[in-house]
């Protein structure tokens, strides 16, 4: 929207799509609602790390989305990781990323004091996702579209298994 044309700065537009669906989405709006109700603040180590894994998480997102559309984004002028360096070579780097998050998720179940998570669900679920993710990533044919595809959707699964664990763990 004028007078920002993210689309044309594509670190920021990531940026701006991380902190608002990873930070402010999972921190901001539980210590916002908190405020609202009244309830002083108070800590809640499930939260930070929420807010922190899904901040990487949402970064990888809008890094991979453009990789369906590297055409149309060249025909269009739209200056994009995928483009730039291929879209192989950023969904391989996105699945690293996910993959240390994840590796990240599960140093945190293990190294927490015990009773701050389910380490059991933090641990077998991150290692889980992890390895859906692996799988996904080696299924990945860059070149055709219909892979892209459903590794985009496999990332997005992953972001939606994440959130159905949030409030067990």
């Amino acid at each position: 929207m004028p007078p920002f044309q993210l689309k044309r700065f594509p670190l920021a537009a990531g940026l701006t799509i991380a902190t608002c669906r990873g930070f402010l989405l999972n921190f901001g709006v539980y210590y916002a609602t908190r405020e609202a109700l009244g309830l002083s603040f108070m800590w809640n180590p499930a939260v930070g790390f929420l807010a922190r894994f899904m901040t990487v998480y949402a970064a990888v997102i809008a890094v991979t989305k453009d990789l369906i559309d590297v055409e149309g984004d060249r025909k269009g002028g739209i200056d994009t990781f995928a483009l730039r360096v291929g879209p192989g070579k950023v969904a391989r780097a996105a699945s690293a990323v996910l993959l240390l998050n994840y590796a990240g998720a599960i140093a945190t179940a293990l190294l927490a004091p015990a009773g701050v998570f389910r380490r059991w669900l933090m641990v077998g679920g991150h290692a889980l996702a992890a390895a859906w993710m692996a799988r996904a990533t080696m299924k990945l044919k860059p070149e055709e579209t219909s892979s892209l595809k459903d590794y985009y959707k496999q990332i997005w699964n992953c972001f939606y298994f994440e959130y159905m664990m949030y409030p067990f763990i």
